[in-house]
């Protein structure tokens, strides 16, 4: 009889240590994919350039995150196509980007907010100067739509200085402007 228990508790055993062990995979929080990359197509204003409208265009951009709610991003966009056609100016607009960024994840849901600083480029007006400190606050969304792909949507406040006249009729001085960026587009986590 002793024989019999001591075999059945060791046929038992890995069974009951494989369902420790699948319980434990099941149990276990999700790999975190620690970088992404991301594009979208973007509709910003043009604040910067008198009698101007809003510029549709796209940007580009990458995240590393150091932390699950922690990282990095960096940003490149480019806007040259009018929202509408008013016919006095056509203006472009290049910005790069790069500053932390702070996650909200959840189950398919990952908020972020960013600051943003580097850089913005004003064309097609012949301002002077048309390259400008800049910086962007915002934030936005990631809906999981696979295990890698998630749409994407986000706003910003891009905040630059230029000159408020062509060819510097302002007197070269700084004028704080504000441009608003929302975008929408695809993100891949790996």
């Amino acid at each position: 009889m002793k024989g019999k228990l001591l075999l059945s508790v060791f046929a038992l055993l890995p069974v009951s240590l494989l369902g420790q062990v699948n319980k434990a995979a099941v149990d276990a929080p999700p790999e975190l994919q620690r970088y992404e990359i991301f594009a979208g197509v973007d509709y910003s204003s043009a604040n910067q350039v008198k009698s101007s409208s809003a510029l549709i265009g796209g940007n580009v951009g990458a995240d590393a995150k150091l932390k699950k709610w922690f990282g990095g991003t960096v940003d490149f966009g480019d806007y040259g196509i009018s929202a509408t056609s008013n016919g006095l100016l056509k203006p472009t607009v290049t910005t790069f980007l790069a500053g932390p960024e702070f996650y909200i994840p959840s189950d398919r849901f990952t908020g972020f907010l960013h600051v943003m600083f580097g850089g913005a480029h004003t064309g097609g007006v012949s301002a002077s100067p048309d390259i400008s400190f800049a910086y962007a606050v915002g934030g936005g969304v990631e809906y999981q739509l696979t295990k890698h792909i998630h749409a994407r949507f986000s706003g910003d406040g891009i905040w630059s200085s230029f000159v408020l006249q062509p060819n510097g009729a302002a007197g070269e001085s700084p004028h704080l402007r504000v441009n608003a960026r929302a975008s929408a587009g695809v993100a891949y986590r790996f």
